[in-house]
């Protein structure tokens, strides 16, 4: 039946797209030919050409592409993020430098001419999903200034958002900052059952009392870039700030088994972190088709976190870390392209981190753990005027040094792509790599923590990186008035990362550790309909999914199929949105566990009039909170959780853009912030 369902979709999406005339108007321009379409694919990308009437009702680059409906990708203006159908990473690059998504928000639609999409990028961004690249208009001197409010008013949030540069002679000045905060009452009710070594069993039910958390964060980036005939500059310093001030819970927990009765647990936390950073970015081109390209970043961070933990019955366990952390990363390529279509680059880059965790109370500890990775490749590409491929391959070096221990992890590394243009309106494209993915810093860790007075988390010294072998193959194509894309993702984790739990006579351990392969595969078909004179946008995205873990600890299989829908209205100054994505049980191999996630409803309407918008959204307005049942047989851990998540649920936002530019045309700075904050702690709770 789900099977039939995706056939029928993608069946429904082609008949539309017959229905339609073929015809196209065209207009020559260099090396690239226009159609009614706005879309035209090439040997190496797909140009996408925006509309005034696209732009008219776009605050910003987000907006104009989910307003765009590019198949293939999935766009959230809401929570900034751009997506392949399969999860995949997308790089987001404004004018061919790489930015944040910050940097996005605060793109003016208006100032955009055009965007390319690479679905094989390559170089230094090989192995990723996607590259988006943002053409803008170009100017003398003058800057843009963009001020954005955000208010949550079913959940308690904002988020906040100010931008102002200045371009002249090729430098451009720019300076972002940003402010967010939440009160958040997301909680869990659960039915654990636990076996211990000696044969005894412990049941507990857990129901929530209270549970309230405040976390806020700010960051500022001051950012500097030049742009000349053979050299491109960019630079930054910046400062991020993240803290949870308080996190409190108060659940009731009745016991049967090995011993019962009933009690209160209560659980408080804060946290602090601040991280300053410096980047810079440089490449020169050469003659005879010579380029260089040379990054680099380096970054300092504090962090602090305490929490409590007291039980009725129980003795209390309290936890007081301090972390600093310090990370050097530096890249080097060198290219070379020839006439003949042809090109050869090597790369070497570098990440060293360091990290100085100091465990104080309950479990008393210090760790040192540093990591240095060191990566070469060679990377050879050629192209035509209807092709393009590359394959870049070489060597990566992982040396890990914990608490004077030292491990050294050598992986081979591929990366591939290529895409072929059968015409205009027409492509095949294929993307793959084999690689490995770092292990968390926090399960590189000997040290063990205790979460409840049976419970604890260990550390692995042990875990080792894990290796993936991804492919992904697509269609995409224009089908009349339809866009289609058709996609095959297939990923093989090898030495796959899982929690496993172990039981002594009185403890139950959750370790991470490498057992087993998964086996991912995802066959996703979307397609977009443009109806009433492109006022009308209707899309349809249909996924399958079938997923396999098999390994010592866990022999797990699981098919999923469900459907996204999307319909977006352009009338006056106004646009009119729905989405819907239906409800599906998946395997999540982190834990791993299985997990249902209910149905996913959204409303939004904004009003778009000069240099303002006003935007108003209702996300899952028939429930306070997206629950999600979390189920999984450990052996000597059954688990029946249901988590109650304040943020997916009913959302009531407003949010009020004002977006000026104002000089003589000139090409934008662009902004970037780095809000990661990079973490090696074992948490407690």
């Amino acid at each position: 039946m789900k099977r039939f369902l995706f056939l029928a979709a993608l069946s429904l999406c082609l008949d539309m797209a017959s229905a339609q005339t073929d015809s196209v108007k065209t207009e020559t321009l260099p090396e690239v030919v226009v159609n009614a379409d706005g879309q035209i694919e090439t040997a190496d990308k797909v140009v996408l050409l925006p509309t005034e009437l696209e732009r008219k009702h776009s605050a910003n680059g987000f907006d104009l592409l989910y307003t765009m409906q590019t198949a293939g990708l999935e766009v959230s203006p809401s929570t900034r993020s751009i997506t392949t159908h399969h999860g995949g990473e997308v790089v987001l690059c404004v004018n061919g430098m790489e930015v944040q998504p910050e940097d996005v928000a605060t793109l003016r639609a208006r100032n955009i001419r055009n965007i390319e999409y690479i679905r094989t990028p390559s170089g230094k961004y090989a192995g990723k999903a996607g590259l988006i690249n943002f053409i803008t208009v170009k100017m003398e001197y003058g800057g843009n200034v963009y001020l954005a409010a955000n208010e949550g008013l079913a959940y308690k949030n904002g988020e906040y958002l100010a931008f102002t540069d200045f371009t002249r002679k090729g430098l451009t000045l720019s300076l972002t900052a940003t402010a967010d905060w939440a009160h958040d009452h997301s909680y869990q009710d659960g039915h654990d059952v636990f076996l211990f070594s000696d044969g005894t069993t412990l049941a507990r039910d857990i129901t929530n009392d209270s549970s309230y958390s405040k976390t806020n964060g700010q960051a500022i980036r001051l950012k500097l870039t030049s742009a000349g005939k053979s050299h491109r500059l960019n630079s930054y310093v910046s400062l991020a700030r993240q803290a949870q001030p308080s996190a409190v819970s108060a659940m009731n927990a009745n016991y049967e088994g090995r011993y019962g009765g009933q009690t209160v647990r209560r659980i408080s936390s804060d946290s602090r972190q601040l991280v300053p950073t410096a980047y810079a970015n440089y490449s020169l081109w050469l003659p005879k088709g010579q380029t260089l390209d040379f990054t680099g970043t380096v970054s300092f961070g504090h962090n602090n976190y305490h929490s409590l933990y007291i039980e009725t019955g129980q003795p209390s366990i309290c936890s007081d870390v301090r972390e600093d952390h310090h990370a050097i990363k530096a890249a080097l390529q060198y290219g070379k392209s020839w006439k003949q279509w042809l090109a050869f680059s090597a790369s070497l880059t570098h990440d060293h981190n360091h990290y100085k965790d100091v465990y104080m109370g309950s479990s008393v500890g210090e760790q040192r753990l540093s990591t240095d990775v060191t990566m070469g490749l060679a990377q050879l590409s050629g192209s035509q005027e209807r092709y393009f491929y590359y394959v870049s391959m070489g060597l990566s070096n992982s040396a890990v040094l914990l608490n004077g221990t030292r491990h050294h992890y050598c992986v081979p590394v591929a990366f591939y792509g290529g895409n072929y243009a059968i015409n205009p309106r027409h492509s095949l494209s294929l993307n793959g790599l084999y690689t490995h993915t770092l292990f968390d810093p926090s399960n590189k860790n000997d040290m063990t923590i205790n979460t409840s007075s049976f419970e604890a988390m260990r550390g692995n010294p042990d875990l080792a990186p894990l290796k993936v072998l991804g492919n992904t193959l697509s269609y995409n194509g224009q089908l009349g008035k339809a866009r289609v894309s058709v996609s095959y993702d297939n990923n093989i984790y090898l030495d796959n990362i899982v929690h496993r739990f172990d039981a002594d006579e009185s403890t139950i351990y959750n370790t991470r550790t490498n057992d087993g392969t998964f086996y991912g595969n995802m066959l996703s078909a979307t397609c977009s309909y443009f109806l009433l004179s492109d006022r009308l946008r209707i899309s349809a995205t249909a996924i399958e999914e079938y997923n396999m873990l098999r390994g010592n600890e866990y022999d797990l299989s699981r098919n999923i199929f469900r459907l996204k829908a999307s319909a977006t209205y352009l009338i006056g100054e106004w646009t009119v949105r729905l989405n819907y994505c239906s409800p599906y049980t998946t395997l999540d191999i982190r834990e791993p566990y299985l997990v249902h996630r209910r149905p996913v409803y959204e409303l939004l309407a904004s009003w778009n009039h000069h240099s303002w918008t006003v935007e108003a959204m209702v996300h899952n307005p028939f429930r306070r909170y997206d629950r999600r049942h979390v189920t999984m047989d450990y052996g000597c851990y059954r688990r029946d959780t249901w988590n109650y998540h304040e943020p997916g649920g009913c959302n009531v936002n407003l949010k009020l853009t004002y977006s000026l530019g104002y000089g003589k045309k000139s090409e934008r700075g662009d902004t970037e912030i780095n809000r990661h904050l990079n973490s090696a702690i074992m948490r407690n709770f």
